[in-house]
């Protein structure tokens, strides 16, 4: 016989499956996946942020102390006593707080405040400011405080 009938065709080699992925494609994936839900899990959580009550207080805030110039006494001081006990209603019951005013609201906030702010002395013009004539000047320095306590509160 013939030496070149005895020879074959060469075969093709086996296709390569894609499954089961290699442990590099795993890293891969594991990475990719891991920094995707981290992403996620921030956006949501940012986003849930600004929406809870928390932003609304804060940005009330920053808009008080960017105008504080521009503002009576009266309205500032109505403003930051209406949010410190927002914020205080959200940090303790309804019942606990909502009723008081005066000498013992100040009090009570002094008592229930989480870094010991002394709204007992430093919070007496916010009882007197409302019921202060419109030309009353503004205790900016005592304003700055209140805002930095408010915004200790939140956070």
């Amino acid at each position: 016989m013939d030496s070149l009938a005895q020879l074959h065709d060469i075969e093709g080699l086996d296709v390569i499956s894609w499954w089961p992925l290699a442990p590099g494609w795993w890293a891969v994936l594991i990475v990719s996946i891991s920094i995707l839900l981290a992403v996620f899990i921030f956006y949501y959580r940012k986003r849930a942020f600004k929406q809870s009550w928390q932003h609304d207080v804060l940005s009330q805030l920053s808009v008080i102390e960017n105008t504080l110039l521009k503002t009576n006494a009266q309205g500032t001081a109505i403003e930051l006593s209406e949010l410190i006990r927002r914020v205080a209603m959200h940090h303790s019951s309804r019942i606990d707080c909502a009723g008081l005013e005066g000498k013992t609201w100040l009090v009570w906030l002094t008592q229930h405040d989480p870094h010991q702010f002394d709204w007992e002395t430093k919070g007496q013009w916010l009882i007197e400011a409302p019921y202060a004539p419109f030309t009353t000047p503004l205790p900016l320095e005592s304003i700055h405080d209140f805002i930095k306590a408010i915004r200790g509160w939140v956070k």
